[in-house]
């Protein structure tokens, strides 16, 4: 006996884009309470402020927040510390959010994240499908990247 399932598409809004020296986020509601941020290009010293305030916009909108930055071609250890702040913002106001990290970011964290504090996901399907399992709000917080 097979089972079919059906779900309605997710929502595809453009929320906006920003564009840095080195690399280019955007935003896309996913549900109501679901906000995806994506980086492509590069994410250094430079622009990691920039992200941060990107996501920082975002983040009184919606309960739930997939950061995906799979597609990065770089990601600088002062990436950590703004995932960090990411982190410790959606802590403090309840956000749920899960990483997409791509190769660039999984290094990275393998050196400045060996607990595995963050909450991480293969892909964006996956990511949404852990955030439907439930909070996974991050009470211990990561500590900061040393400097």
């Amino acid at each position: 006996m097979s089972v079919a399932t059906s779900a309605a598409p997710l929502a595809a809004t453009r929320l906006g884009r920003d564009r840095t020296d080195h690399g280019l986020f955007r935003a896309r509601e996913l549900s109501a309470t679901t906000v995806l941020v994506a980086a492509v290009g590069e994410i250094d010293a430079a622009n990691c402020g920039e992200l941060l305030s990107y996501v920082e916009k975002l983040l009184g909108d919606y309960d739930q927040l997939v950061l995906d930055l799979s597609r990065l071609s770089f990601f600088a250890t002062d990436g950590y510390s703004t995932l960090h702040s990411i982190n410790t913002r959606c802590a403090r106001r309840g956000i749920d959010w899960v990483l997409v990290p791509g190769p660039e970011v999984a290094r990275v964290l393998r050196v400045c994240d060996p607990e595995e504090l963050f909450t991480t996901a293969g892909n964006i399907v996956s990511a949404v499908a852990a955030l439907a399992r439930g909070p996974h709000t991050h009470l211990q917080l990561a500590p900061p990247l040393a400097k």
